[in-house]
C-alpha cells in the first residue's frame, strides 16, 4: 500500500505540474546540476569504480552505468560544452520544439551512440585485440547529446551566422561538422579521450537519421523532416556534397533493400483538394501558396511606390507651371494698369428703362471747359 501510495501521490504531482515541465526549461537546468555534481564526485575513486561506464563491465549486466556514466566524468572541456548546449542550446532549439521531443531526441541518441560504441569495443577487441576502448578509456558524458544540439541548430536556424572570422564565416549549419573536426582535434593532441571523438560523430549521425526519418509532428502524420537543407551531404563542407551526396543515395538504398529505412510516400487525396476551402494541412502546398501570396503583396507595393512617384513627379511639374503663369500673370498685370493710366476709360451704361445698351464715351475735363 505505501509503494501505491507514493506512486499515486507523485503522479498527481506530475499532472499538476505537467505545464511547467512542458514550457519551462527546468528539466534541462536539472540536467545541468546533475551534470556538474557528476563532475565534482568523478575525482573520487570509488565514484569511477561505481559509476563510470567500460564496455567490459556491461559483461555482467550492470546497467545502470549506462545511465550514470552520462552524469561523470572529469574532462573540463566536456563539462564546459555540455553546460553551454544544454543552457544556451537547449533554450534556442526549444522555440520550435517541445521539452518532451528533445527530452526524447537527447536520450535516444545518448542511449544509441552509447550502445554503438560498446558494440564496437568488444568487434576491435575481438577482430583487433586491442584493450584500448575494451578496457582503458571510459564511456562517460553527455557529448551525444551535444552532438543532438548542433544538429538541432543546424535544423532550425541553418543561415543564422554564429561567427565571422577571417578565413569565412561560421554558421549554425556549419556547427555539426566544425565540432567533430575540433572534437578530432583535440583528442590528438591527448585534451579529451579519444571516445569522446567517436560519441560526438555518431551522436551527429544518430541524431540526424532520428529527425530525417523517425521525428513525429504534431499536427499530421508525416514522420521527419525531408527539406533540401537537412540532407546528409548538407552536414559538410559545400565543396564536397556532392561527393557525399553520391555516398548518401548508395547508402540510403542499400538500407531501404535490406529493410532498415524506408522511402517516404506521401499521399494526396484529389477529392479532398474540392475543399480547399475548408482547409487543407499540407504543409508543402501551404508554403507554396504562402510564398505566392508573399510575390503578389510585393508585386503590389512595387506598383503602388511607382504610381505614387509618378503622381508626386506631376504634381511638381503642375506647381512648377501654375507658378511660372502666376509671375507672369502679374507681370502683365502691371503693364495693363500702366496703358489704362495714359488712355481716358470708356464707360457703358444701361438704362434701367430700356434694355437695349448705350455706349458713350465720358467727357474729359477740356471739352467740358469749351462747352461751357
Amino acid at each position: 500500500m505505501g509503494v501505491k501510495s507514493v506512486l499515486g501521490d507523485l503522479q498527481i504531482v506530475v499532472e499538476r505540474h505537467s505545464d511547467v515541465l512542458r514550457n519551462n526549461a527546468l528539466p534541462f537546468r536539472f540536467l545541468v546540476v546533475l551534470r556538474i555534481i557528476g563532475f565534482i564526485i568523478s575525482y573520487l575513486h570509488f565514484a569511477r569504480l561505481l559509476l563510470w561506464l567500460h564496455p567490459y563491465q556491461l559483461a555482467s549486466i550492470e546497467l545502470w552505468r549506462i545511465a550514470t556514466s552520462a552524469f561523470c566524468g572529469h574532462n573540463l572541456i566536456d563539462v564546459l560544452w555540455t553546460v553551454w548546449c544544454l543552457h544556451f542550446g537547449t533554450n534556442l532549439v526549444r522555440l520550435n520544439n517541445t521539452n518532451e521531443s528533445l527530452l526524447k531526441l537527447y536520450a535516444i541518441t545518448q542511449g544509441i551512440t552509447t550502445l554503438a560504441i560498446v558494440v564496437f569495443a568488444y568487434l576491435t577487441y575481438i577482430f583487433f585485440d586491442s584493450i584500448k576502448f575494451f578496457y582503458i578509456e571510459p564511456l562517460v558524458g553527455m557529448t551525444p547529446v551535444c552532438s543532438a544540439v548542433m544538429v538541432l541548430m543546424k535544423q532550425f536556424l541553418p543561415d543564422t551566422i554564429v561567427l565571422a572570422t577571417p578565413f569565412g564565416r561560421i554558421k549554425y549549419a556549419h556547427l555539426p561538422f566544425f565540432s567533430v573536426c575540433v572534437s578530432f582535434i583535440l583528442a590528438l593532441t591527448k585534451f579529451i579521450y579519444f571516445v569522446s571523438f567517436l560519441q560526438i560523430a555518431i551522436g551527429v549521425q544518430v541524431a540526424w537519421t532520428y529527425l530525417r526519418f523517425y521525428k513525429s509532428h504534431e499536427t499530421d502524420e508525416i514522420y521527419g523532416d525531408g527539406s533540401e537543407h537537412f540532407t546528409w551531404a548538407s552536414l559538410f563542407p559545400s565543396r564536397t556534397q556532392l561527393f557525399f551526396t553520391l555516398i548518401g543515395k548508395v547508402c540510403f538504398r542499400t538500407l531501404a533493400r535490406m529493410g532498415v529505412c524506408k522511402r517516404q510516400v506521401r499521399h494526396v487525396d484529389l477529392n479532398s483538394l474540392q475543399s480547399v476551402a475548408v482547409g487543407i494541412n499540407l504543409p508543402a502546398l501551404e508554403n507554396s501558396a504562402k510564398d505566392s501570396e508573399r510575390r503578389r503583396l510585393v508585386q503590389n507595393d512595387k506598383m503602388n511606390l511607382i504610381k505614387y512617384n509618378f503622381r508626386q513627379k506631376a504634381l511638381k511639374e503642375l506647381n512648377e507651371r501654375l507658378n511660372k503663369t502666376r509671375t507672369a500673370e502679374v507681370a502683365n498685370y502691371g503693364n495693363w494698369d500702366e496703358d489704362e493710366n495714359d488712355e481716358p476709360s470708356s464707360v457703358t451704361v444701361v438704362s434701367p428703362q430700356s434694355s437695349n445698351v448705350h455706349s458713350s464715351r465720358v467727357a474729359t475735363e477740356p471739352e467740358k471747359e469749351s462747352m461751357a
